[in-house]
């Protein structure tokens, strides 16, 4: 669309035709898709990237509300406070974000693109490989042999776009010939549990009353709105768990034990609410990634260029990948549409993805690596410093506790998370920082409701659910994908 947008004819190679979502769920409640193990679980559309869209493509929003895809305004997640904060100020309309199941967001966005002049779509076609004759770098694509039905085709093109995410093994043929690209790579050890659920009638989601989900050192208890009436809770630990890292947390009634001591998340799955539309699912292998078909600008590949999670990724935790995306998609589109040589349009991609991406992922990964070191010093895994006390409880205090006390704190925060501003943009203010301490210092009914909020089982008590459960012996847990 991004193209389109700029009156550049585009054809689609797409593995799978149109199917309505109900049809691709199975019997035990999955939505599957083949190569895409997530595409079940719940995707977002940050504020920043709902707002760009409204400005682009008038009516996509309008159309994805309509096929179920949920808008969160502002005000389902504002705590409630003792001054007039909580009220809705003027800019909360686009702190608005939406989300879905991912299933459901590419079906209403194909519908829109399928409507527009100048995009062509051929469903049921498997990309094989790139065509390119160089038996050295620069390596020109000119095209790509894609198979359909029974037949092996070629297509030819001055530009091939990469949109096939993190699995793609397009460009290994042409790095083995000699292509030196530049991958950074770190693996995250997150690991979800994943469970879905819809509403019962005449019932309504509860108010999310600051952040979503309750950050702990070692786990994460998350809700995540979809489509409809539906939602999806998680439990999110680490892979170097000895204790919580467990095949067991795949049985329903362990996970949901263990959601109902967390009184944030208990209050989502209570019996008259909601049912449970899904077994437990465990999905993993997150990283961190960036690609550079230009390393130390010597140019490898030409009319190739790698988009979304092909090119760029982090921990979906940060709630990225659509942002970057489409983003990403619309400034290679500007610059292939002001022209210029294929060598300058490759170094022009790369380093205008360093400007918008770059400090953003950097801080992200940061923030990946300080997790992990929270979660080794809470698991006994390293040894707890007055450093790693004071980063637990600066965590637990800007995450669990000041947006659930403080209106102002929280609008802070999410407009960093949804990209409305930098990520650190909230840290950097001393007023912030004030807020935090106001708020968990401050005697109240919020404060109470926030440690309420934040309450937990322990690691032992957790480890008693497993047993209790039938599992005796530690098992390492299944990891779909």
């Amino acid at each position: 669309m991004a193209f389109n947008r700029r009156g550049i004819p585009v054809t689609i190679l797409e593995r799978d035709e149109l199917i309505n979502v109900e049809d691709q769920i199975t019997r035990n409640g999955i939505i599957q898709r083949r190569g895409v193990p997530h595409t079940m679980q719940p995707h977002f559309f940050l504020s920043s990237l709902r707002n760009a869209l409204n400005r682009w493509y008038p009516g996509l929003t309008e159309q994805m509300v309509a096929a179920g895809v949920k808008e969160v305004p502002v005000e389902q997640c504002l705590p409630c406070s003792r001054n007039c904060d909580a009220i809705l100020k003027p800019g909360d309309e686009d702190l608005t974000v939406l989300a879905s199941r991912r299933a459901v967001l590419e079906q209403a966005m194909r519908k829109y693109a399928e409507r527009k002049d100048g995009i062509t779509i051929r469903s049921s076609v498997k990309v094989l490989r790139l065509l390119t004759d160089d038996k050295q770098a620069p390596f020109k694509v000119h095209g790509l042999e894609y198979e359909e039905g029974d037949e092996t085709h070629t297509l030819t093109s001055d530009v091939i776009i990469d949109a096939s995410g993190r699995m793609t093994r397009l460009l290994e043929p042409i790095i083995e010939r000699g292509a030196r690209v530049g991958d950074f790579h770190y693996k995250s050890n997150s690991a979800y549990f994943t469970r879905h659920y819809r509403l019962r009638p005449g019932q309504d989601f509860p108010k999310f009353v600051g952040m979503p989900g309750v950050l702990f050192d070692d786990l994460v208890a998350t809700t995540f709105v979809a489509d409809g009436t539906n939602f999806v809770m998680s439990i999110v630990v680490n892979q170097d768990d000895p204790v919580l890292y467990d095949r067991a947390l795949s049985k329903p009634g362990v996970f949901e034990d263990i959601l109902r001591r967390i009184p944030k998340a208990a209050r989502w799955i209570e019996p008259e609410r909601a049912k449970p539309t899904s077994p437990v699912v465990g999905w993993a292998n997150m990283d961190f990634f960036w690609r550079k078909l230009a390393p130390d600008g010597d140019v490898q590949v030409l009319g190739y260029f790698p988009v979304g999670d092909t090119v760029i990724r982090s921990n979906p935790k940060f709630g990225r990948g659509c942002t970057w995306s489409v983003l990403g998609s619309d400034i290679l589109a500007d610059i292939l549409a002001s022209g210029g040589l294929p060598e300058e349009q490759v170094i022009r991609y790369q380093n205008a993805l360093e400007e918008r991406f770059r400090s953003e992922w950097a801080m992200m990964l940061t923030v990946e690596k300080e997790d992990q070191a929270r979660f080794e010093t809470r698991a006994g895994l390293a040894p707890k410093t007055v450093r790693s006390r004071a980063a637990s409880a600066v965590v637990h205090w800007t995450s669990n506790i000041a947006p659930t006390v403080g209106p102002t704190f929280y609008r802070e925060l999410v407009k960093a998370y949804y990209g409305v501003t930098s990520p650190a943009a909230w840290a950097k203010k001393p007023s912030n920082w004030l807020r935090v301490m106001r708020a968990n210092i401050v005697p109240g009914a919020s404060l109470r409701l926030a440690r309420k909020y934040a309450e937990r089982p322990s690691r032992e008590e957790i480890a008693g659910i497993i047993a209790s459960h039938g599992s005796t012996e530690k098992t390492p847990a299944h990891i779909d994908a």
